[in-house]
């Protein structure tokens, strides 16, 4: 259960990554770069407030990620 909300929350975090992203659209690629890393460790340390062993934060941690790229991707490849 408790993976299952870190999840929901991870995905939350990624959706306010990809605003704070759209809002420095002219921001160089290191600072995006930086950004995404400084996303990633809060979202990881979510995890592991919610009592996640690292190495499964570390996965959902990752697998939210992946999900959100892929439908980033979808999103902007089928939109009307």
């Amino acid at each position: 259960m408790n993976m299952y909300i870190v999840f929901l929350l991870q995905l939350v975090i990624w959706s306010l990554f990809s605003l704070v992203e759209w809002r420095s659209a002219h921001d160089h690629l290191i600072f995006k770069a930086l950004l995404f890393v400084i996303f990633m460790y809060v979202a990881f340390l979510l995890a592991l407030r919610f009592r996640l062993t690292k190495k499964r934060a570390c996965w959902t941690t990752l697998l939210t990620i992946a999900v959100y790229f892929v439908c980033r991707q979808l999103f902007w490849a089928y939109r009307l």
